[in-house]
């Protein structure tokens, strides 16, 4: 069977915010570029299609972006202009939804969708958890129109939670005929002792009996830095560890232990605040694992293991996990990465799908973590 991990960095529509926070952490980068480009002799049509697409990153066009609209009642049908009349209310049902109206996300682009189901196909998990899901009904609709092949439904099993987090992202988990959803439990819940949300996201556990009668146990889970405040989210970040730590480390730990822990943890695996996680409980790394399958670096990139990256050779900052208990570990017969879908801003570079000519056509920023288990 396999199992997959992706943070799919939401499926159809995206919080402006997070779009806002993505462009402020690259606009340096694109500034360069863009500079570069402009003091260039000779420029080619591809250089002018790049400062086009940086000067849309950069905010040139920026009165496109306005987050208000106005609806009005034309003939008994709602239409929508783009722009904030402030002569009128806001719409309501007190004003049969005429009036203006704010929307609080951004269409996520086609060929960026595309891309997200191609990454998934290219592995095809029996069991595939996604993070970063915006609500159920895009995750049916995603699963209906880009994951199923012709003759019928790809995921039998499909789950959403909502979570913790304010851009209301949540975790959605599939699953193929053969593996049927037995129980769910959250910790969405569970409060710090300062009686706050423990979780950021949410701790979520799913248990699946396979065709063959066992029992595989699924925690899923996700660390973001939801204020931009390093040390702040550090220590939640460990505090958050710490509770994983003891729900694992206390769990039966010989071979027949089937547990998955997977999630976005937002940290390289020497980071103290990931600790807990990484060194205290019986949970093993996939990328410890030797038998990797999947594509390496460029170049001389291809031989280098740079600090904090999954491998040698695939050196992208770690901030992925899918990890094993030692019963499983031992089953694993290959495991690999798939990021096609990501953008290689500089260094190091790697196969892109040639359907990804910018960064606004990537699935995602993260790639998709799997492995095959002979269970």
């Amino acid at each position: 069977m396999k199992m997959a991990l992706f943070n799919i960095q939401n499926i159809f529509q995206r919080h402006i915010r997070l779009v806002e926070r993505c462009n402020a952490k690259n606009k340096d980068q694109w500034v360069e570029e863009f500079e570069t480009l402009l003091i260039q002799p000779g420029r080619t049509q591809r250089d002018y299609d790049r400062m086009r697409i940086l000067s849309h990153f950069l905010g040139f066009d920026k009165e496109e972006q306005i987050p208000y609209f106005t609806i009005k009642n034309t003939i008994g049908q709602l239409t929508l202009r783009k722009g904030l009349d402030r002569e009128m209310p806001k719409s309501s049902h007190l004003t049969d939804w005429e009036g203006w109206a704010k929307i609080d996300s951004m269409p996520i682009d086609e060929l960026a969708i595309m891309n997200k189901a191609k990454v998934i196909a290219e592995v095809d998990p029996d069991i595939l958890v996604l993070l970063e899901v915006e609500d159920r009904i895009s995750l049916v609709e995603f699963n209906r129109h880009f994951l199923s092949p012709k003759n019928g439904s790809l995921y039998k099993e499909i789950v959403f939670l909502g979570t913790n987090d304010p851009y209301g992202r949540g975790i959605g988990v599939l699953a193929k005929e053969g593996f049927d959803l037995e129980s769910i439990k959250t910790h969405v819940n569970d409060s710090d002792e300062k009686n706050n949300p423990l979780f950021d996201v949410d701790l979520q556990e799913y248990r699946f009996r396979t065709s063959s009668g066992l029992n595989l146990d699924v925690h899923c889970t996700h660390f973001t830095n939801n204020d931009d405040d390093s040390e702040v989210f550090c220590n939640r970040q460990k505090m958050q560890s710490e509770y994983i730590s003891k729900r694992f480390s206390g769990r039966q730990k010989d071979i027949s232990s089937h547990s998955v822990f997977l999630g976005t943890l937002n940290a390289p695996c020497y980071s103290s605040a990931i600790a807990p996680i990484i060194n205290d409980t019986y949970l093993k790394d996939i990328t410890k694992h030797p038998n990797f399958l999947g594509d390496l670096d460029r170049g001389k990139d291809a031989d280098y293991f740079r600090l904090g990256a999954y491998k040698m050779g695939v050196n992208i900052k770690q901030r992925d996990y899918l990890m094993l208990s030692g019963g499983l570990f031992n089953t694993v017969e290959n495991w690999g990465l798939i990021r096609k879908g990501m953008w290689h801003k500089q260094q190091p570079q790697w196969n892109i799908f040639g359907s990804i000519n910018n960064e606004k056509h990537a699935a995602s920023e993260h790639p998709l973590l799997w492995c095959q288990l002979n269970i």
